[in-house]
């Protein structure tokens, strides 16, 4: 339906690149910046970019705006009025006459090349994060992204969870003191959240039974790989009265299967832009205990390192062929004190990692709901119980057997996209040298 705005109404006026093709033959308004200049001497072409994409203006000498036209600078903030013209020559079909120009912002010459024609070292990009991001590729990276948060958080409400917000300043660690960011919280030490996960369980003693948390967490990893960040953000449920951690597996593969069903249904012009398959995924996921993934490549071991990840990856998607594979029963040396060991080996846990083309997206499983058992593994791992009293105070009365997962945002995004490092998954990545932007 045709807008009716009056002629003073200017920002209602305006019409953006997405809209432009079906406005042929009528005076529109457009607001952007100047992406690519031609100049052929008595005709100028513009490629003008907003926020939905780019579209082609064209100017001839007798513009009344010709010779300001000639001095524009790529990058130059513009609002432009003009007729919208059929060109099938032009990327859409159509182009716009320039009638009247005005530049509303000067840009000064670029310090980088962020249009995708020239390689530029990621460090450099992210240096000037604000004008790589102009990228249309590189924006479509986040529009998933926030996609992918909107279908998580639509596929817990759907199912009746509560979304819960925990602090994110803390006294104590939920995985260990050697990963923590201090901080001076006024008179005391505190720490930057490396996880919601006691949060989460106290929540299943106030018998809230189902809930999830979107949200940042922190870790001080000294890694300088493409899948490590010290600031990150994760999907996070706990839920009440489980069976068995196959409840947490099944609840977890149904959420990622739903959010891949809903990438499909609603993102496939993002999957195409980036001309990749689209990942390979079919519930029930493969489920493959420790053991027997490192019988795949012939190894043996406590915990799966990134490059038996990675061959382990490969292996499933030749077996199965599935994207995805849940690896089960760590041992108890490797997973957190509050993990609950295997009723018939006490070494193992029922744990799992859900590895996502040869990577861990996510980790989760059973927790120990006995307060006795629970301190005698904090014991057991040399964490002081005065530490954790908070945390243990609830379950003294009445904490029903629970389990959860921690899902890894921006790595899912990474793997789904086939990105080189995870930090184009994030806007202003923190790793242990970037502090700035």
């Amino acid at each position: 339906m045709e807008k009716n705005y009056s002629q003073n109404d200017i920002y209602k006026r305006r019409v953006y690149a997405s809209e432009v093709l079906e406005k042929e033959n009528k005076e529109i308004l457009l607001k952007g910046w100047a992406s690519a200049i031609r100049d052929l001497g008595n005709l100028i072409f513009v490629i003008l970019r907003d926020c939905t994409g780019e579209v082609q203006l064209i100017a001839k000498k007798d513009c009344k705006s010709f010779n300001e036209i000639k001095n524009l600078r790529r990058e130059d903030v513009l609002e432009v009025e003009g007729k919208v013209v059929k060109n099938e020559k032009s990327p859409k079909g159509v182009e716009v006459q320039i009638r009247k120009i005005k530049i509303l912002n000067k840009a000064e010459p670029l310090p980088i090349e962020f249009s995708g024609k020239i390689s530029t070292d990621l460090s450099k990009r992210l240096d000037n994060r604000f004008l790589d991001l102009r990228n249309p590729k590189n924006k479509k990276i986040f529009e998933l992204k926030s996609k992918i948060v909107n279908f998580s958080r639509n596929f817990f409400y759907e199912r009746d969870f509560i979304e819960i917000h925990t602090p994110k300043i803390v006294a104590q660690g939920a995985e260990g003191g050697s990963e923590l960011f201090p901080i001076l919280y006024y008179n005391k030490e505190g720490y930057l959240t490396q996880s919601p996960q006691f949060y989460k369980q106290m929540m299943q003693a106030a018998g809230f039974e189902k809930v999830f948390e979107i949200g940042p967490t922190y870790r001080a990893e000294k890694s300088h790989t493409i899948r490590h960040l010290s600031e990150f953000w994760g999907i996070d449920s706990e839920i009440s009265f489980i069976e068995s951690y196959e409840d947490i597996m099944n609840l977890l593969e149904n959420m990622v299967c739903y959010i891949l069903d809903k990438i499909k249904e609603n993102c496939s012009e993002i999957i195409d832009y980036f001309n990749i398959k689209f990942p390979k995924y079919k519930k029930p996921f493969p489920r493959i205990t420790l053991r027997d993934s490192f019988k795949l490549i012939n190894r043996n071991g406590t915990d799966l390192s990134n490059e038996e990840e990675k061959l382990i990856g490969e292996k499933v998607k030749d077996k199965f062929n599935s994207d995805f594979v849940f690896i089960t029963q760590y041992p108890f040396e490797s997973r957190p004190f509050y993990t609950m060991k295997n009723a018939k080996n006490k070494e193992l846990t029922d744990s799992f990692d859900l590895l996502f083309k040869g990577m861990e997206i996510a980790t989760g499983g059973q927790r120990e709901h006995r307060l006795e058992i629970l301190k005698e593994q904090a014991r057991e791992k040399n964490i002081s119980l005065d530490s954790i009293k908070f945390y243990l105070e609830s379950f003294k009365y009445g904490m029903p057997p629970h389990g959860g997962f921690g899902f890894g945002l921006e790595r899912f995004v990474m793997q789904i996209l086939n990105l080189e490092n995870i930090r184009e998954a994030v806007l202003f990545p923190r790793d242990v040298e970037r502090l700035v932007p």
